[in-house]
């Protein structure tokens, strides 16, 4: 295993985690977005992230799309809800262990309008041998009805 492949590749899974607001459920609108995300590993900037992706189905549970995990590896994983006094923004505690492995993540998705999320993460995974400590950030904003096949 690769440790930064797969942590670098948890940036995308882990665009973040949205429950409902307490007066008003968040929602984004479906349609074609832009996703970008810039991260940097053990202190050396990745290629950034730039991508177009059509959402409809997804966006109609956001706690369950912007839920983090941890792909490529089996390991027991907990996620907890991190308080948040803005009703916009929803904070997720990511912590997973396997024989060898733990994977740690701190993730926000900050609902700023229907056509417009920001996100931000930390994360450390740590074998016997390596550690990779990734922080990454980004935002989703929406370019209009998704595009015909």
């Amino acid at each position: 295993m690769r440790l930064s492949a797969c942590v670098v590749g948890t940036v995308l899974a882990t665009a973040g985690f949205v429950a409902a607001a307490a007066e008003a459920p968040l929602r984004l609108d479906p349609g074609n977005w832009r996703v970008r995300v810039t991260s940097v590993t053990n202190g050396a900037a990745d290629p950034d992230q730039d991508t177009e992706v059509c959402l409809s189905d997804e966006l109609k549970d956001l706690a369950a799309y912007f839920s983090p995990e941890l792909e490529g590896v089996k390991a027991r994983c907990t996620t907890t809800r991190v308080p948040s006094k803005d009703p916009k923004v929803i904070a997720r505690r990511l912590r997973c262990t396997a024989t060898g492995f733990t994977y740690e993540a701190e993730s926000s998705v900050t609902i700023a309008n229907p056509s417009r999320f920001v996100l931000s993460m930390r994360s450390r995974a740590k074998t016997p041998t390596q550690t990779g400590i990734v922080s990454a950030a980004g935002q989703g904003d929406r370019l209009g009805p998704c595009k015909s096949p």
